[in-house]
């Protein structure tokens, strides 16, 4: 049934340009003041959902029934059905929160989607698709990262209980907010693209000892206590702000201990993978830097470090991967113009977003900064409906097959 998976990469594409858009739209508002009224919190709230719906989780499901329908048997059925529920709840977060911010439509979808990664955990596990003979990288990232997906819902379904109580807690609240991000962002998804992009370049599933084992281990085990990291915002006790440093400093010795012992089993990485590598490599680092109080406040304060950071993830290490697997699973033609252009822009929207933040421990203010960051945001834009073109154009996708998803 080619047919639907064409049609799934399409949407997966056509999600990308959307959020895209939004995105410039965000910093667009930061620039001119728009004809129509838009509530700029609510656009955020649409942009960042869509973005962990409708364009990661939604190229992640399909990526790992790619990587594994043959070796156990996933129903097309079932992976199509929760391809279809995640698509249609997060066109309708994209809408809803857009229109109404936080309010009842929102808050069910957004509940909605939580399921529907407990239905997909549990056919993940139910089909073995995580349950192979030997413990593997792969197998030890990709069990982990379904497992943090589960663990990332207490972030919202605490944030519910600490709203309906009297005693109202700002700092907890966000705190349960940053739980879920932490665990959706640096948990389930990195760990499943990380696990995905290893299982498309391993010259030989069999290749791996016991080290490499332990290392990924390690790697997923610091993974718990880097939560810490995220509650340094509001100056917690001393021993936070060890367990924050001792996480991060694991996580990053992991990393590079793994990538180093990994270097001869790996086929040729193409651009966009060492490029995601990259950013996941200074993610780490810059995850170590932020435990150090004097770095580490300072950096709470500035909004566009904090937005640099969430797109050095999104941006500079998810999608390149998520774009280099479905390009390496034949769905998507290798344009290296394209992904030369992806990686320089994101590249440029992160120097902007870091130096500035930087510059202003210096009191130095970028000017024009907000114009450049939305020409830097439309390019981006431009890229990605230049991947959705390429597609379609090759696919013919968007001329025959209107009654299949």
């Amino acid at each position: 049934s080619m047919s639907f998976k064409k049609n799934g990469v399409a949407w997966i594409l056509f999600n990308f340009v959307v959020l895209a858009i939004a995105g410039a739209l965000l910093r667009y508002m930061h620039c001119f003041s728009l004809p129509v009224s838009i509530n700029y919190q609510f656009l955020l709230h649409s942009h960042s959902h869509f973005a962990f719906a409708g364009w990661m989780f939604l190229a992640i499901i399909l990526l790992l029934f790619y990587h594994f329908k043959n070796e156990y048997q996933l129903s097309q059925i079932t992976y199509n059905r929760i391809f279809v529920a995640t698509l249609l709840v997060s066109l309708g977060m994209l809408v809803s929160f857009f229109l109404t911010g936080y309010k009842t439509i929102s808050i069910i979808l957004s509940t909605s989607f939580i399921f529907i990664g407990y239905w997909a955990v549990f056919v993940a596990f139910k089909s073995n698709t995580v349950k192979p003979s030997k413990s593997s990288p792969v197998s030890v990232l990709l069990k982990s990262a379904l497992f943090f997906m589960v663990i990332s819902s207490l972030g919202p379904f605490g944030l519910g209980y600490l709203k309906s109580i009297p005693f109202k807690s700002l700092a907890l609240q966000q705190n349960a907010i940053y739980f879920y991000l932490h665990f959706q962002l640096n948990g389930f998804m990195q760990l499943a693209l990380l696990g995905l992009l290893f299982k498309s370049y391993f010259k030989s599933m069999s290749s791996f000892n016991k080290s490499d084992v332990f290392w990924t281990k390690l790697l997923v085990v610091s993974t718990l206590p880097m939560y810490a990291i995220f509650t340094l915002w509001h100056k917690p006790a001393t021993w936070v702000y060890i367990l924050a440093f001792a996480g991060a400093l694991v996580h990053f010795i992991a990393w590079c201990m793994l990538l180093y012992k990994l270097r001869k089993d790996l086929k040729p990485l193409s651009f966009l993978a060492r490029a995601s590598l990259l950013a996941v490599s200074l993610q780490f680092f810059f995850q170590l830097l932020v435990t150090i109080p004097a770095i580490g406040n300072w950096v709470f304060g500035s909004r566009n470090l904090i937005v640099g950071y969430m797109h050095l993830i999104t941006l500079g290490s998810l999608s390149p991967i998520i774009l280099d697997l479905l390009t390496r699973a034949g769905f998507i033609k290798r344009s290296l113009r394209l992904n030369y252009a992806f990686i320089i822009f994101t590249a440029l929207y992160l120097v902007l977003l870091f130096g500035s933040g930087f510059l202003t421990l210096f009191k130095i203010h970028v000017p024009n900064l907000a114009f450049y960051l939305l020409a830097t945001n439309l390019l981006l834009a431009l890229v990605a409906l230049a991947y959705f073109i390429n597609y379609a154009v090759s696919n013919n996708v968007l001329f025959q097959n209107k009654n299949t998803l």
